[in-house]
């Protein structure tokens, strides 16, 4: 996400962390008046060939497709600077606005905080116009999809970056699908605000109860290596065998009177990853946040800038720093993912819709959570949670949207009221429907549908 979103922390970085009281200060940095909340967008699509449908290489032979050379004819044509790690490109900047990429190559969108839905459609549109022309130009398509549709994880290579270094070993020892999250999987993240640290973690509280909602209904990732994967969205499921450490729902989310404290003992007792010292990354594996508080650091001095590091490395379904990112979604077309953003929106700006939201899940235990959890991966919609369908819980998020939202951005719910309302189907029926009956036959059909949004 843009590092316009949440608070000005400039020149924090170094500050040496002295007491355990300092680690509340990026939450209550993030918090505002309601009149300056705002929303952002975190979009990442695949990268194929319109030929084949395999995954393109971040680098390949002169005349090959790549994205390495897709993003440099994006910085020379398109306006945009360049961000260089050992002269290599690894991502772009405009006006506030960044390209970056994720281990396999994956291509995202981390867009600047915006007042209005309608400013978050520029953007994003935009975005989306100007990359797909570029792509087009190189034999590439970048489909909107939660998984890989027809490269096997193994089979793709990794970005050249120096976090990926550590970040790619440690993680294999902690999930046997780690490797599959971090190269082959795309998702969808909206970043809100909040105005106060009981309005955040009731916030906090209220995503991570209807968050497997949300995964249920906008489910897209049924495919691998041409085939029915046997899920609504593989790429939760990768998830939940990624990493237990700092992965899925957080148990201590749902409690009554929850603190920053409370958020803060959880990442404390997360294992560490790395921290930079003169643009080099240094291998923290082996020791948690509080360890290398309370001595086991290296030889190091920890600092503000660790912490803050060390939170993005936690990846649960709602995530909390300046600003609270929702992270449950597949990635999908660019009308669902605006989709979306305004279904958050509406339940987070709207005090009767969040609560009216958490009324839905409230009565769940931890087990029926974590149970509707793993049948949302595997049945989409269809998945049940106390004998309640995900689709009519998905309705009601829909219709507490939008009397959140009111008439004017209500109506960019309208890819998921079909999905819901009308087809009572996720992207992932859709998508599987049409596979069977014509494209199968043909994936580079698959791949032109995909890559127009469709």
């Amino acid at each position: 996400m843009s590092t316009l979103f949440g608070a000005n922390d400039a020149g924090r970085g170094d500050t040496p962390l002295r007491d355990r009281g300092q680690l509340c200060e990026i939450f209550r940095s993030g918090e505002k008046p309601s009149s300056r909340f705002g929303i952002g967008i975190e979009y990442e699509r695949l990268p194929v060939s319109r030929q084949t449908g395999l995954a393109v290489p971040y680098a390949a032979p002169s005349g090959r497709p790549s994205v390495e050379s897709f993003l440099e004819t994006l910085a020379s044509t398109r306006g945009w600077s360049a961000e260089r790690e050992n002269g290599r490109i690894i991502a772009l900047e405009r006006a506030g606005t960044r390209v970056t990429l994720e281990p396999g190559a994956q291509v995202e969108l981390s867009g600047r905080v915006q007042k209005s839905l309608d400013d978050a459609r520029l953007e994003l549109t935009q975005f989306v116009r100007e990359a797909d022309e570029v792509a087009a130009g190189q034999g590439i398509a970048l489909l909107g999809l939660g998984y890989h549709p027809f490269s096997d994880f193994t089979e793709i290579g990794w970005v050249p970056k120096s976090r990926y270094k550590i970040m790619g070993p440690y993680l294999a020892t902690r999930g046997h699908l780690a490797h599959g999250m971090m190269k082959a999987t795309a998702g969808c993240q909206i970043n809100l605000d909040y105005s106060s640290e009981a309005d955040a973690m009731e916030k906090l509280r209220m995503a991570m109860g209807v968050s497997s909602v949300v995964t249920a209904l906008c489910a897209n990732s049924p495919l691998a290596r041409g085939q029915a994967n046997g899920f609504a969205s593989k790429r939760s499921h990768i998830w939940l065998h990624t990493d237990p450490d700092r992965c899925g729902l957080l148990p201590f989310a749902f409690r009554d009177g929850l603190r920053y404290d409370d958020y803060v003992d959880y990442a404390l007792d997360v294992p560490m990853m790395f921290v930079v010292r003169e643009s080099r990354w240094l291998d923290m594996t082996g020791r948690t946040f509080r360890g290398y508080l309370d001595g086991d650091n290296a030889g190091l001095s920890p600092t503000m800038a660790d912490w803050e590091l060390h939170i993005t490395t936690l990846f649960p379904e709602v995530r909390l720093k300046a600003y609270l990112e929702v992270r449950g979604s597949d990635s999908a077309g660019p009308g669902l993912v605006l989709a979306q953003a305004a279904l958050w929106k509406g339940l987070f700006y709207d005090q009767q819709a969040a609560r009216g939201a958490w009324s839905l899940v409230e009565r769940a235990t931890m087990e029926e959570r974590l149970a509707f959890h793993r049948d949302a991966t595997r049945n989409g919609l269809r998945a049940r949670l106390r004998g309640i369908e995900a689709t009519d819980l998905a309705q009601e998020l829909i219709v507490l949207a939008e009397r959140g939202l009111g008439p004017s951005e209500s109506v960019h719910l309208q890819p998921l009221r079909q999905a819901a309302f009308t087809e009572r189907a996720a992207p992932a029926d859709a998508l599987m429907a049409r596979w069977s009956s014509e494209w199968r036959r043909d994936p580079r059909r698959l791949v032109e549908a995909l890559a127009q949004g469709v």
